[in-house]
């Protein structure tokens, strides 16, 4: 009777069999790390309950249902979506009164219930209840966001390439006037 033939080790089935692992364990120490399975999801599709602009020191607020509303929401969340970079810079508590007051800067606040969480590979933003957007004044050419929940600021902020399309539709709008 013949010898049941033996199958050497192929490198081919040695790929096969440790990339699924490499791959999934990469993806799960970094969610593990981040505190979220979706920390690769690009997309940022949240409807705040309102936002208030602060121009040049003047609070304008713009309610669910405001022709600005819309307009703004889509701005923002085609901001937020896509490729963005955590950097330590955090929001002091005298920058965030001064944004609210000063005459020479230009800031929108977005608020949210319950608190959205900006997907990434990093362990920040993951529960705010407020999203701070420099539009004009400190902060604003890094083109940087800032996270709150409560009364208390999100740990450093994200940086995006532009913030066009939030400035462009605040000018749309007629809600401010920016450089």
């Amino acid at each position: 009777m013949a010898e049941p033939k033996q199958h050497s080790p192929s490198l081919l089935s040695m790929v096969f069999i440790t990339l699924p692992i490499i791959v999934a364990a990469v993806f799960f120490i970094i969610a593990f790390n981040t505190g979220d399975l979706l920390w690769f999801w690009p997309e940022f599709e949240e409807t705040p309950l309102d936002m208030t602009l602060y121009c040049y020191g003047e609070a304008v607020t713009i309610k669910p249902g405001d022709p600005a509303f819309a307009a703004l929401n889509a701005a923002v969340n085609a901001v937020l979506s896509g490729r963005k970079r955590w950097d330590p810079l955090s929001l002091s508590d005298e920058t965030y009164a001064e944004y609210q007051s000063s005459d020479q800067m230009v800031v929108l606040q977005l608020y949210y219930d319950p608190p959205v969480r900006i997907h990434s590979a990093s362990k920040f933003m993951k529960s705010i209840d407020s999203i701070v957007i420099p539009l004009v004044g400190r902060h604003a050419q890094y083109n940087t966001i800032f996270g709150r929940l409560g009364d208390y600021i999100a740990a450093g902020s994200f940086h995006f390439k532009t913030m066009a399309p939030i400035e462009e539709a605040v000018v749309a709008q007629g809600l401010c006037t920016l450089p």
